[in-house]
């Protein structure tokens, strides 16, 4: 999301949001491209976000709403990933 402004169209419970932004060092599921339901809020623009293996907190600047599709995202809809070892030098 590029505005705040679209955090008002969020209907918790019902809006789907897809990464915008790598957070697999929290998950190695949550890569961009995966989608997961809004069902909650954690802070003023922190999201509450439940994916099919995890929920989690997302900032509202790295994810984007799915337009058209409401409800929880099944497993086969999010990306195939496999994950690569990580070393204690690949942390950002």
């Amino acid at each position: 999301m590029q505005d705040r402004e679209e955090l008002r169209r969020i209907v918790m419970g019902e809006t789907r949001v897809i990464l915008t932004r790598d957070l697999s060092v929290m998950n190695p599921n949550l890569v961009v491209g995966a989608s997961g339901l809004v069902v909650g809020k954690l802070a003023n623009y922190t999201l509450k976000v439940a994916f099919p293996s995890v929920t989690v907190g997302v900032n509202w600047q790295d994810c984007d709403l799915v337009a058209g599709k409401t409800g929880m995202p099944t497993e086969a809809e999010q990306p195939k990933v496999v994950p690569k070892p990580r070393a204690v030098a690949d942390a950002e």
